[in-house]
């Protein structure tokens, strides 16, 4: 009777460190996975963010092409983000830019289309700087691994509304 509580003693000193041992390792290896987990979700909401600012430009300048000189690009963007993205991520963060390209020849040089003087060419460019959206800005080390700003830029060549 005396060696089964002997086994028994042992047995639960044995399981006693094993615990303790799963808890060291756990300690250890915790960091690393959050690192990791926290990776994955920043660069997934980097890449949202990219393709969502792409298709915020392209669709930008598409309403030039389509409008003219009567078309407010920086609107038709900054709707499509608000549609496609989590209120979270936006509008902190995001900016754009219109560049007027000197004359049609410039832009058809850049384009292939030649020289026209109905036509008009305007740069229609996006950024987003990671530093300001707060949420992307409270993942652990995301000055360090993301970075600074995200850009995306469509030409677009357009008839000018007095010019038919």
């Amino acid at each position: 009777m005396n060696r089964n509580i002997q086994n028994l003693s042992m047995l639960a000193s044995r399981a006693d460190k094993q615990r303790g041992a799963q808890l060291v390792e756990l300690a250890l290896m915790l960091p690393v996975i959050l690192t990791v987990v926290f990776a994955i979700v920043g660069y997934s909401l980097l890449f949202m963010v990219q393709h969502t600012l792409s298709s915020a430009v392209s669709q930008a300048a598409r309403s030039v092409a389509v409008a003219g000189n009567n078309a407010d690009p920086e609107s038709a963007a900054r709707q499509l983000l608000l549609n496609s993205l989590p209120s979270a991520m936006y509008p902190e963060g995001f900016s754009f830019a219109t560049n007027q390209l000197a004359g049609a020849a410039d832009c058809g040089n850049a384009l292939g289309a030649g020289s026209n003087p109905a036509l008009s060419c305007l740069e229609f460019r996006g950024f987003f700087n990671t530093a300001e959206n707060p949420l992307l800005a409270n993942i652990p080390f995301s000055e360090t691994f993301f970075p600074e700003q995200l850009s995306a830029s469509a030409v677009v060549l357009y008839q000018t509304t007095g010019a038919l």
